[in-house]
């Protein structure tokens, strides 16, 4: 008897592990500020909707740019940064250029929280301050269609240096720093390799010289100004959320009310036999 109430305490215990753990599962994680569910259905999809640009014409130039998120699994930014910006800022350097398709490596993105939410798309220098977040870097891989293997690959309708409506991007990304980097570690993204990458990026762009506050041609050599970055687009990160595993406090206290639970019953059983 004394038996087969042990059993029946051990699997109700690990019905309320399961039950306290899937309830974590569901529970949003906040990270510095920024808040996701990982139980979304469009986990994990981060959204630049404006970033802008430099331009580049050789191999070895260095592309730079900044941006904020707009849009994590499909929240807006008063619900994934309440009161802040998750602004960033990147770099790539030009590897290969074969016609209208430009590969780059090495490449890397740096996001910040930012809690001034001072971030203006015409101030270059508002981007990149802040609380670094997670930093991703380029992660080699092979794309259809391309003759190498890189971190970045883009098709330019038009020209290299004056990309036209059409022209995009494809590129694979680790997250290798900052304290959301553990939780995007997910090696989940086929790199063409053989191999996973944690996140792959997809991007549209297209020269747009911000001809009201009077920039011309050539774009300006100052990185603090606006007129540095001619080319505007919007990219989508697309990996997935670790999900976090119950805590060890937790698992502590499940472990300490069975051990309670199975003391009682032997102490009613040897009550009951003597």
């Amino acid at each position: 008897m004394l038996k087969k109430k042990f059993i029946r305490a051990a699997l109700a215990c690990a019905l309320a592990l399961g039950a306290w753990s899937g309830s974590t599962f569901a529970t949003p994680i906040s990270v510095g500020g920024v808040v996701w569910d990982p139980s979304s259905p469009l986990d994990l999809t981060v959204q630049a909707l404006n970033f802008r640009e430099s331009t580049v014409t050789n191999v070895g130039d260095v592309l730079t740019g900044y941006g904020v998120i707009g849009s994590f699994n499909g929240q807006n930014a008063s619900y994934f940064c309440p009161g802040c910006d998750l602004n960033f800022t990147f770099q790539y350097t030009v590897s290969n250029i074969t016609g209208p398709q430009v590969e780059f490596s090495p490449g890397s993105i740096s996001f910040y929280v930012d809690n001034s939410s001072g971030f203006n798309v015409l101030d270059p220098t508002t981007a990149g301050i802040g609380t670094p977040w997670l930093t991703l870097s380029g992660h080699t891989g092979s794309v259809l269609g391309y003759g190498g293997t890189a971190q970045l690959f883009s098709t330019v309708v038009g020209t290299v240096t004056n990309p036209l409506t059409g022209s995009n991007g494809i590129g694979f990304l680790d997250a290798t720093g900052g304290p959301a980097a553990s939780y995007f570690q997910t090696h989940t993204q086929a790199d063409g390799l053989g191999g996973f990458a944690d996140f792959t990026l997809n991007s549209e762009f297209l020269f747009s010289q911000f001809q009201r506050i009077g920039c011309g041609t050539p774009p300006s050599s100052d990185p603090t100004n606006p007129c540095h970055y001619p080319i505007t687009g919007t990219a989508t990160l697309i990996g997935r959320s670790v999900v976090p595993e119950p805590g060890a406090a937790g698992l502590l206290g499940l472990g300490l009310a069975f051990l309670g639970l199975f003391t009682w019953w032997r102490r009613k059983e040897a009550e009951r036999l003597s």
